[in-house]
């Protein structure tokens, strides 16, 4: 990264342009995607989930508006209510017909003579089995004969007229019977037409139904058309005095949430975006920080849609909106360069600080992200391809363009403290009452936490107002509806071949409500039928009138009518009925009988269709009927709850997979960056009870986790994952080098705490469900996460690590600790080589120091001969300090020290365990002080100063010289009455003579 920073800094104008470029590619990409905006993306896939998905795509159960006009008082007649019904149908057709598709509820006279026609027409396809039975009675001459003086009785009285068309057409009335299948189409039998418009039988109510143009998730229109809706309803509530008109629907609560929603954030956000700026800019002294904050994520972003658009062209839209809100994550890198910035503006040293507990966090979070593929969910896929993008890039461009852009306050204002600095430099773990506090917490949470709950009901994150639950409830009790309505969905790849199944299902539906099963339902099936059933119903007709029966009940018509003054002829259009040629009519036919309204029950589009069913069930009965249907062909239970118990179950069970795919990517990981299983261990434990501690809060408050909270869960696993890697990274920092960094690795955590609590937390203050639920999440994960990484993750890398090395001892090793209890005859005596290597383990110099002391430890056992005990000895350039520290486990009577000028090895071998003993120093420079050494070991050419030092010290004291530099010449050596002792194996030992 450094190389990156100095190739940007030496060609800025190249780099902007090159940038810009590069930026607008990737917009105008990011641009070309397609959103998809279908909730059901959510849903996991299968083939019963696709299917689902199909049917939930085709049939609308809850865009419909229900218009209720109801009378207050009992002394109304039903007229008021039918003008109050024709002035809202005028009102609505005047001011919002761009906003309505059809309204319900009123039949014309000539809609019911169509009707009735269409009916007397194709009579064949209305009738059944007990139809038949009727008719056989009324052929009877008795039955026939009353039948006639009912007729001649209704033709002179007043509505004889109206009658008449009707009763010669059909002196049986077996058009009544096929009629009835109509009654069918609506569930309830609370009501009855009144002038045209449906009524309840107490004449109290009257019921419209209002189709919308727009589908309920078009929020900005329908919040317009619901307004004037409102409007409408207020103005004539106040001129029909004891009568009042509610409406509720899918849209009006949809409308509710959008403006609900858009509240809670303009208040919410707005003042956590005031007090976060303010934040911000007084602690880092910039007013452009919050912009430069955002600019990684936001271009993070624009490139995971730009490689999304690239790979597949399309991206679920819902993905995209909780992947806004999941970014939160990447500016918590940006937050800790411009930290570590702050704090020091060497560039070398910030990059050597910040690029590999940054890349780490990014890596992890993102391999977290990428696990959502693993859910069988197209939208939660999207989301784990675009967050993982989002914030690998963000981190990345973070490390570039942070040190570039961000320009430190004169005066350094790394020397200023304020309070975030203050609060950072308490050693939390080091307060005794806070751990056991966590220890306690997490204790509670053990037994707690595999009690939280998942709230499958997503009715239950939406805000319902008051006033539209009543109006709500108050249709339901108008229609009765105390029992549950579920729907039955049959499909195929044809109308034909949905109709079929739906013919089926109509069966099995009328027998169980005569054995009392289900309490009604609403069904096309006794009317639409398909093309096979047709052609068995016009065959049973043909069956039930042949030639000789039509011949018969002509005459008895004939010679009863005759009675009552009827003309021979005057039932001729009944007997050519009788001899018609019916033949099988299609959609087409039904649709053009316009009051049927069978688009609410038929759906068809791109070669798959939908016939709807609506049953009415008791609640307790749902289960065994749902059960029932289950397993019947090419029929879908359409139940909210019961779906999003199954499918949101589902998803629960996917994301306990997720956990666990998750834990063991982010493991291997962080086993490849650190390269030990104790470190990779301990930063994830934190993890693991932060997730205990932060459930069982739940669990004990009564939170629940539902499909939003749970996704959101995922962005406080990546929040505590950065936090543990930063925590461990401070802590190993320290212990390699002993510079302490973690009060500015604290300072980023916190600064990050305080960004998720003012966005995400600052939700808690909203009135909308789902929100409200967001949030508590994210305060009690945010909270418990930081406290973890602070009190107690801190306490045992503090225990295991610096505690142990400032009493000399090593820094925690499974190993080690396994070989001192079960295997301690193997302790190597020869080299040392646990003990020497321990001082370097879990440093970032392990692998070379393992490395060298395995090709060099022959050469330091063979020089370690040569040394004496009681005697001092001096070692120029030592390096990290392997052979200094060798030498004293090989001879514990010797004092040594090691030179080195380089002052990155220098602090490594000032902070091994091994260097606490008084027999062990290092020091840039030959000290003043002590320059009496027995033996004087040369590692390597020196430079001409300490050509001087080693010169002096030779001369006037050394009575041994160790050169391990085969390069080295030593010539001058001999000239000062040294000789040869040993030369082998690139060691050289000169001893003075005496």
């Amino acid at each position: 990264m450094l190389k990156i920073y100095t190739l940007i800094n030496q060609n800025k104008k190249a780099a902007i342009v090159i940038g810009l470029i590069i930026l607008g590619i990737i917009t105008f990409l990011a641009s070309r995607i397609t959103l998809e905006e279908d909730i059901t993306s959510l849903i996991p896939s299968g083939e019963q989930q696709n299917t689902l998905k199909k049917v939930l795509d085709q049939t609308e159960f809850s865009d419909k508006i229900i218009i209720t006009v109801s009378a207050d008082s009992s002394l109304l007649e039903p007229e008021d209510l039918i003008q109050y019904a024709q002035q809202f149908i005028d009102s609505i057709d005047q001011e919002l017909p761009e906003y309505v598709e059809q309204i319900q509820g009123k039949v014309p006279e000539e809609g019911i003579r169509e009707i009735y026609d269409f009916v007397y027409q194709h009579i064949p396809l209305f009738l059944n089995e007990s139809d038949y039975s009727e008719i056989e009675k009324r052929l009877d001459k008795d039955s026939l004969k009353d039948r006639l003086r009912e007729n001649y009785k209704s033709l002179i009285s007043p509505t004889g007229l109206v009658t008449k068309q009707y009763l010669f057409k059909d002196p049986l009335s077996i058009s009544a019977l096929g009629l009835k299948k109509l009654e069918e189409l609506q569930v309830g039998e609370d009501f009855e037409l009144y002038n045209n418009f449906l009524v309840t039988k107490d004449h109290k109510h009257l019921l419209l139904f209002l189709s919308p143009k727009y589908p309920a998730s078009e929020t900005n229109k329908n919040t317009i058309f619901v307004e004037r809706l409102e409007e409408i309803q207020s103005r004539l509530n106040k001129e029909f005095k004891g009568i009042s008109g509610e409406f509720f629907g899918g849209v009006r609560y949809s409308v509710a949430n959008a403006n609900q929603i858009k509240k809670d954030i303009q208040l919410t956000l707005g003042i956590a975006t005031i007090i976060l700026l303010s934040l911000l800019i007084f602690y880092y002294k910039r007013i452009y920080v919050p912009i430069l904050l955002f600019i990684p994520s936001v271009i993070g972003a624009i490139t995971a849609l730009a490689i999304l658009y690239l790979i597949k062209g399309n991206i679920s839209a819902i993905s995209v909106g909780i992947g806004a809100v999941l970014l939160g994550i990447s500016i918590d890198y940006a937050l800790h360069i411009l930290t570590h910035y702050r704090n020091n503006n060497n560039i070398p040293k910030l990059y050597k600080e910040v690029t590999r507990p940054v890349l780490m966090s990014s890596s992890t979070t993102a391999v977290a992200f990428l696990c959502l593929i693993f859910v069988k969910s197209k939208a939660l896929n999207d989301l784990g391809i675009f967050a993982a993008i989002s914030v690998m890039v963000a981190s990345i461009l973070a490390l570039i363009l942070i040190p570039q852009l961000y320009k430190m306050p004169k005066g350094n204002g790394a020397t200023s403290s304020n309070f975030i600095d203050k609060l950072a430099s308490i050693e939390f773990h080091k307060k005794k009452p806070l751990t056991l506090i966590i220890f306690i917490l997490f204790i509670i949470g053990l037994f707690f936490f595999t009690k939280i709950k998942f709230n499958n009901d997503l009715s239950a994150l939406n805000y319902e107002p008051q006033n539209i639950k009543q109006a709500e409830q108050h249709v339901q009790e108008i229609a009765g509806k105390a029992a549950k309505s579920i729907y039955l969905v049959s499909y195929g790849n044809t109308v034909d071949e949905a109709l079929e199944f739906n013919n089926e299902l109509y069966k099995k539906l009328t027998r169980l409500k005569k054995s009392n099963k289900i309490i009604n339902y609403s069904s096309i099936g006794g009317v639409v039928l398909s093309t096979n059933t047709q052609l068995e119903k016009i065959e049973r007709w043909k069956e039930f009138w042949p030639e000789h029966k039509k011949q018969l009940i002509q005459e008895d018509l004939i010679e009863q009518s005759d009675a009552f003054g009827f003309r021979p002829e005057s039932f001729n259009t009944f007997y050519e009925l009788l001899s018609s040629e019916f033949n099988p009519i299609y959609l087409k036919d039904y649709s053009g009988t316009t009051n049927l309204y069978l688009d609410d029950f038929i759906s068809s589009k791109e070669n798959f269709a939908t016939v709807t069913t609506s049953v009415s069930v008791n609640e307790e009965d749902i289960p065994r009927l749902i059960k029932e249907f289950k397993s019947v062909r090419n029929v879908v239970v359409i139940d909210r709850k019961q779906i999003n118990q199954n499918f949101l179950g589902h998803l629960r069970s996917d994301f306990n997979i997720l956990i666990g795919y998750s834990i063991i990517a982010v493991f291997l990981i962080l086993l490849l960056a650190y390269r030990s299983i104790e470190i990779s261990v301990l930063t994830l434990i934190p993890i693991a009870i932060t997730w205990v501690i932060a459930l069982g809060i739940m669990s004990i408050l009564g939170i629940e986790f539902n499909i939003l909270n749970i996704i959101i869960s995922t962005f406080i696993f990546g929040l505590g994952l950065d936090y543990s890697i930063f925590i461990t990274n401070a802590f190993l920092k320290e212990y390699e080098t002993g510079t302490k960094v973690l009060i500015t690795y604290r300072t980023s955590i916190i600064l990050s705490v305080f960004t998720t609590l003012l966005g995400i937390g600052a939700l808690f203050f909203a009135k909308h469900p789902a929100l409200e639920s967001i949030s508590l999440v994210s305060i009690i994960g945010v909270l418990s996460a930081v406290l973890v990484a602070f009190i107690l993750q801190s306490y045992f890398l503090n225990m295991l690590f610096l505690e142990r090395i400032a009493r000399g001892k090593p820094a925690f090793n499974i190993r080690t600790i396994l070989l001192n209890i079960f295997d301690k005859k193997s302790i190597d005596k020869l080299y040392y080589k646990n003990l020497v290597l321990d001082n370097y383990r879990y440093k970032s110099v392990f692998p070379t120091v393992k490395k060298m002391f395995e090709s060099q430890k022959e050469r330091y056992l063979k020089l370690s001969a040569f040394i004496e005990n009681k005697e001092t000895v001096i070692n120029i350039y030592s390096g990290c300090g392997l052979l200094e520290i060798f030498l004293g486990y090989k001879n514990t009577e010797i004092t040594i020290t090691g030179i080195e000028p380089d002052i990155n090895e220098l602090v490594i071998a000032q902070n091994c365990f091994a260097s606490r003993s008084s027999r062990l120093h290092f020091y840039p420079s030959v000290p003043e002080e002590a320059k009496k050494y027995d033996v004087v070991i040369i590692s390597k050419i020196p430079t001409l100063e300490m050509e001087k030092e080693i010169k002096k010290m030779v001369n006037r004291y050394a009575s041994k010289v160790i050169i391990l530099d085969p390069k080295y010449s030593y010539r001058w050596i001999v000239d000062l009455n040294f000789q040869i002792d040993y030369r082998q194996n690139d060691v050289v030992v000169l001893k003075k003579m005496e």
